[in-house]
C-alpha cells in the first residue's frame, strides 16, 4: 500500500511538472529589454608635444545587452563644451564611436580629457581619457 501511494504521488508530481513545463514552453515570452553595461573611452596620442593646436582622436565604446540597442550619446569635454546628442543601434555587444579635437595654442601646455555620455535607455559615463598637450 506505501509503494503504491509512492508511485502515485510520483506520477502526479511528473504530471504537475509536465504540465508547468509545457505551460511554460508554450507562453510568449517577452524579449528582453536591451541596456547599456558598460562605456569607455581611450585617446590617441595621450601625451602630445609639438606645433599647435594638438589634433586628439577619442575613441568611446558603448557595450550593451541584448542587442540590437537604440542609445542616445554626447560627448563632454574638460571646458565644459558638449557635444550635440547622436543617435546610433548597437547591434553586437559593442560599438565605438570617436570624436576629435584640435586644441592648444603657442606656448601652451595643458591636460585635457572628453568623456563619454549615455542618455538613453539608461545613463551611463565613460572615464575621461585624459591627454597631456604641450605645444610650442
Amino acid at each position: 500500500m506505501k509503494l503504491a501511494r509512492c508511485v502515485l504521488v510520483a506520477f502526479v508530481a511528473i504530471a504537475l511538472m509536465g504540465g508547468e513545463l509545457y505551460a511554460q514552453g508554450n507562453r510568449q515570452m517577452k524579449p528582453r529589454k536591451g541596456h547599456v553595461t558598460k562605456v569607455v573611452t581611450v585617446v590617441n596620442p595621450k601625451s602630445w608635444t609639438g606645433r599647435a593646436p594638438a589634433h586628439l582622436k577619442f575613441t568611446g565604446t558603448i557595450f550593451v545587452a541584448n542587442p540590437p540597442v537604440e542609445v542616445e550619446y554626447t560627448w563632454v569635454r574638460s571646458d565644459g563644451a558638449e557635444g550635440g546628442v547622436q543617435r546610433a543601434t548597437i547591434r553586437s555587444a559593442g560599438e565605438g564611436f570617436t570624436d576629435t579635437w584640435d586644441v592648444g595654442a603657442p606656448k601652451q601646455k595643458m591636460r585635457v580629457w572628453e568623456r563619454l555620455k549615455v542618455l538613453s535607455p539608461n545613463t551611463a559615463s565613460s572615464n575621461p581619457a585624459i591627454a597631456t598637450v604641450n605645444c610650442r
